[in-house]
């Protein structure tokens, strides 16, 4: 399991050259529906609002997304 603490390590992750690492992830939305993503990056974080702009890289869709509804990260489940 992971820490919900380290989803900020885990999603802004560089790799050598300092581009940023794709990760997937599922998060549930207020409605009750998961959406899952894969090879997706951050684009931007809100630390006060504890939010993260995340680009889907095949579609190059943007979505806000909270900290507190993503329930798993590369395959492995968040916890609080």
């Amino acid at each position: 399991m992971i820490h919900n603490s380290r989803i900020n390590i885990i999603t802004e992750r560089k790799d050598l050259h300092g581009d940023p690492v794709p990760f997937t992830f599922k998060t549930i939305t207020k409605g009750g529906q998961i959406i899952e993503g894969s090879n997706c990056i951050v684009t931007s974080s809100n630390f006060s609002n504890k939010t993260r702009n995340i680009k889907f890289l095949d579609s190059g869709e943007i979505r806000t997304i909270r900290n507190l509804s993503i329930i798993e990260l590369n395959g492995v489940e968040v916890t609080l």
